[in-house]
């Protein structure tokens, strides 16, 4: 009887394991679209049997084990990265771009080109009030062009700085999270595949804003830090991030009041914008702090459109001011004005001397030739300025806006790379720890096999139990 008693005991267990690991498959398919999800394992243990010292055998519920492959999740942590950052620069440089237009009829090209056109004409009628009036009209036609177009660039910029104080909002509440959920974790949610689901999708969103290392802990929380070592999570507190102003780090400044750059700080004040190599915040900041001074300037630099427009005015203010309106009557001043004290706001600050007139434009060169004054300025259009390293005033704008286009179709196409390698990257983690739903039916019918098989070996057993126990006399 005892060995009977030991049979149905230890197939007892069999079915309470088996009913184990069918739930743990039916969870599996049950979270096989959930983001972050890694199929679980149930691992059965078999019972050691020997029933002269009670040992009744069977099958016994061992630990539950995940698939997840950090290496796999690493790799799409900087995929995702990358294509946060191309994204991110693709868009911001979409906007500057469209800020400089190249067409020969709108912008600062055709203002250069009207303007050279109306100097042209005045040269062929220097005494004709008319033509004197389309110069002065084209100037200021030319001052505002450079203005509207220094606005644009500016616009953008103030866009894109309010992007990153979005981004870096996104990125603490991702890290807020994640310490609510570590600490969900620390309070007995060790082995929840749930809670691990969630921490590991929020690790993913948050690599596609910015770089991070990760570094699992044995009580199943995570830590997370940025490339240089910067905290954001560790155990349930959170270390969040702000985004400032801070001037370009140079010893000479050309100009102490130029716009600042953009720089990321950590929850100790420290300055970690070096620590944020990828992702969103990365691509932000590079356009922000790289590719907008060079158009518009910083401490460090006066910026192309800068540049162009005080060489601009150098150049023509030192033919202007040179002439002579009559015989013996020279010019009173030159034709246009910047802000020399800010020279990184030439451009929003290009303007007509409000003390040259039509009538006071000096067409008489220092040599006395008649129109010589219309002729040099014409001959501006061609010439090369070793200002603006030997290009023409058109030229120059030109290449300042192709490098622009240069880097935006370089950010297009990072951007369908970093894309197709994230997909690639998520292909692959799934290969490694995702739930494979075949695999998983398979398993439930061999699992529901087994169960049925064990249930009737317990059903003959304990039939047999009962015809043996009919079997014995009645002591009646």
């Amino acid at each position: 009887m005892g060995s009977f008693l030991t049979s149905l005991s230890g197939t007892a267990s069999t079915l309470d394991a088996l009913q184990y690991a069918l739930n743990v498959a039916s969870n599996n398919i049950d979270n096989a679209s959930t983001p972050g999800y890694a199929s679980q394992i149930a691992n059965l243990e078999a019972a050691p049997f020997d029933p002269s010292v009670g040992l009744t055998g069977g099958v016994l519920q061992g630990p539950v084990t995940d698939s997840r492959d950090l290496l796999a999740e690493e790799d799409v942590w900087q995929q995702a990265g990358a294509q946060g950052a191309s994204t991110a620069a693709n868009e911001a440089l979409t906007d500057v771009q469209n800020a400089l237009p190249t067409s020969t009829n709108s912008g600062i090209p055709a203002a250069l080109t009207n303007f050279f056109s109306a100097v042209s004409a005045w040269s062929a009628s220097p005494d004709d009030g008319s033509t004197e009036q389309s110069v002065m009209d084209a100037a200021s036609s030319l001052a505002q062009s450079f203005n509207t177009t220094a606005a644009a660039v500016g616009s953008a910029s103030q866009s894109l700085n309010q992007d990153i104080g979005s981004t870096v909002s996104q990125i603490n509440s991702l890290t807020g999270q994640l310490a609510n959920l570590n600490a969900a974790v620390m309070q007995g949610g060790q082995n929840d595949a749930g809670l691990s689901a969630q921490i590991y999708s929020t690790l993913e969103n948050l690599s596609g804003l910015v770089n991070i290392q990760v570094l699992p802990q044995q009580d199943g929380t995570v830590s997370v830090t940025l490339s240089g070592g910067e905290a954001l999570v560790v155990g349930s507190n959170q270390y969040a991030l702000t985004n400032g102003a801070v001037a370009a780090p140079t010893s000479n400044p050309i100009d102490s009041e130029a716009p600042p750059l953009m720089a990321i700080y950590g929850a100790d004040g420290a300055d970690v914008t070096a620590q944020v190599t990828s992702g969103t915040l990365a691509g932000q900041l590079q356009v922000s702090n790289t590719v907008i001074p060079s158009l518009t300037g910083d401490a460090a630099q006066p910026g192309a459109l800068n540049q162009l427009a005080s060489s601009l005015a150098g150049a023509v203010n030192q033919i202007v001011s040179t002439g002579f309106v009559s015989a013996g009557v020279p010019a009173a001043t030159g034709l246009f004005l910047t802000n020399a004290a800010h020279p990184d706001s030439a451009a929003a600050t290009l303007a007509v001397d409000p003390n040259m007139s039509a009538s006071g434009l000096p067409a008489i060169d220092a040599n006395n030739v008649a129109n010589g004054v219309p002729l040099d300025l014409a001959a501006l259009a061609s010439a090369p300025q070793s200002s603006l390293g030997n290009a023409s005033f058109t030229g120059y704008y030109g290449n300042a806006a192709a490098e622009v286009g240069s880097q935006l179709n370089a950010a297009s196409s990072n951007q369908t790379l970093a894309t197709q390698s994230l997909a690639q990257a998520q292909s692959m983690r799934q290969t490694a720890e995702g739930v494979d739903l075949n695999a998983e039916a398979v398993n439930v019918m061999q699992l529901q096999d087994g169960y049925q098989a064990a249930a009737k070996l317990i059903e003959t057993l304990s039939t047999l139990a009962q015809s043996v126990i009919d079997m014995i006399p009645s002591s009646s």
